[in-house]
């Protein structure tokens, strides 16, 4: 063990935990220690018996067009679609998209079944049984995200030259305050593990994965590129009255965007102020 992480743990001294670095990473941990890249957000986070860390980093690297060839897929996550996926065809128009809502509805089950269930044990003192059923309930949707992640590569793996395109996590709020019960869902809901669980299932299957400037995905027309409203959750209204699209399932509209994102060449490096992307806590997050 060559790498140990430091975990501040008291005022006055930290925890310094042993790492095993995947050795196809190695370059980027190098790269932060040689201070030839800059560390974004952090994360521990356990699954099973083991603590796993993800972290962000940023290096310039030599600038690549986008192949003609190429085959877009866009990955939109949120709360009540745990993923949506849609690749473009030639014409860059969406086809065969996939929403996993049954997978994002079970999650979102489990997680209220563990805040209701903790409450109810706490007030009796049961500790151990407390973390016991704890236990057992995240590991239930760790299942699911695993499952999920798998499906969403799966996905990737039937069209050629496929690249797996998601929203950037760099500027997540690690300091937003929406009131106890946003709170509770936004900071519960695992955005990280599921970048992280695509990146490295894509990775072993030879598909790369990109991200863009998550800035307005969910709020514009993929087709014409207007405003548009969310008078439900999975439904996307545009107000052009010239467009052909009236009303669209909004987390496939959501993928579309961030499919032609890519496709267009859009940088995440354009990012200015404020953005919609569900890391960020805003629209695909808020109670309708």
């Amino acid at each position: 063990l060559e790498w140990y992480v430091k975990v501040p743990h008291h005022e006055d001294y930290h925890l310094w935990c042993p790492v095993t670095i995947n050795p196809e990473q190695r370059d980027w941990i190098e790269a932060l220690h040689n201070d030839d890249a800059e560390l974004g957000e952090v994360r521990m986070f356990p699954r099973g018996d083991e603590w796993y860390l993800h972290l962000t980093a940023h290096r310039e690297v030599e600038e690549t067009d986008v192949s003609e060839s190429c085959t877009p897929i866009g990955v939109d996550i949120g709360e009540t679609a745990l993923a949506t996926v849609c690749r473009l065809d030639e014409c860059g128009s969406p086809t065969a998209p996939k929403v996993f809502s049954d997978e994002g509805s079970k999650v979102r089950q489990l997680r209220e079944e563990y805040f209701t269930t903790s409450r109810r044990l706490q007030e009796r003192g049961s500790e151990e049984l407390l973390e016991e059923r704890g236990d057992e309930i995240w590991r239930r949707i760790d299942d699911i995200v695993h499952t999920v992640t798998r499906r969403v590569v799966e996905y990737a793996e039937r069209f050629n030259d496929s690249v797996l395109v998601l929203e950037d996590l760099t500027h997540i709020r690690e300091n937003m305050d929406y009131g106890a019960y946003m709170n509770r869902r936004l900071h519960g809901w695992a955005f990280a593990q599921i970048h992280a669980q695509i990146r490295y299932k894509a990775e072993e299957k030879g598909i790369p994965v990109e991200t863009v400037n998550p800035k307005n995905t969910s709020k514009r027309c993929h087709a014409c590129g207007e405003e548009g409203t969310r008078p439900h959750q999975a439904t996307f209204r545009c107000t052009n009255d010239d467009c052909w699209v009236s009303e669209y399932q909004a987390d496939v509209n959501g993928a579309t965007n961030i499919a032609l994102r890519y496709l267009h060449g859009e940088s995440l490096w354009q990012k200015t102020g404020g953005d919609d992307s569900v890391e960020d806590g805003a629209e695909l997050t808020q109670p309708q």
